[in-house]
């Protein structure tokens, strides 16, 4: 898969390195209550972006991996382990992200500043308490992820 000559991996790899720690930092801003109702649609639409380019990028790699012979690379080996442990941590934080955005009350300015209630009260607690750490963990992750694979391309 190439565009102009160019592997499409490394061209999909900069949505990735930017929406997803958008997408975390939007999670992390939903946090606060005040900032939650101005959060919660880009939140979303990072994440779900975020998550599609990961899957992209997953898919674009381990093409290149296979049509290069890439294969048997440590470097590379462990840039794929990292990229796969990050495409696992996406979809558990896009599915946090999608509770938090259904699930958690916000201050709505078209109802007079009034919290809408929760559908599920039951799930806020949950959905706030792991929408946190999976924020930090995509972070992390992706930086990992990303230093693998300039090892493997720079070494």
């Amino acid at each position: 898969m190439e565009i102009n000559g160019v592997p499409l991996h490394p061209l999909v790899v900069h949505a990735v390195v930017v929406f997803v720690p958008l997408a975390a930092l939007g999670a992390l801003a939903m946090v606060v209550p005040r900032w939650r109702w101005l959060a919660r649609w880009p939140t979303l639409l990072l994440a779900l972006g975020a998550t599609a380019a990961t899957y992209v990028a997953t898919v674009t790699g381990a093409h290149l991996e296979h049509e290069r012979g890439l294969e048997q690379l440590a470097l590379v080996r462990t840039h794929v382990e990292w990229g796969r442990r990050l495409m696992i941590a996406m979809w558990i934080f896009a599915g946090v992200v999608i509770s938090a955005f259904w699930v958690l009350p916000h201050v709505t300015r078209l109802s007079g500043g009034r919290d809408r209630s929760s559908p599920v009260a039951a799930l806020a607690v949950p959905v706030q308490v792991f929408r946190v750490p999976t924020a930090i963990a995509v972070l992390a992750l992706v930086v990992l992820t990303g230093d693998a694979g300039a090892r493997a391309v720079w070494k």
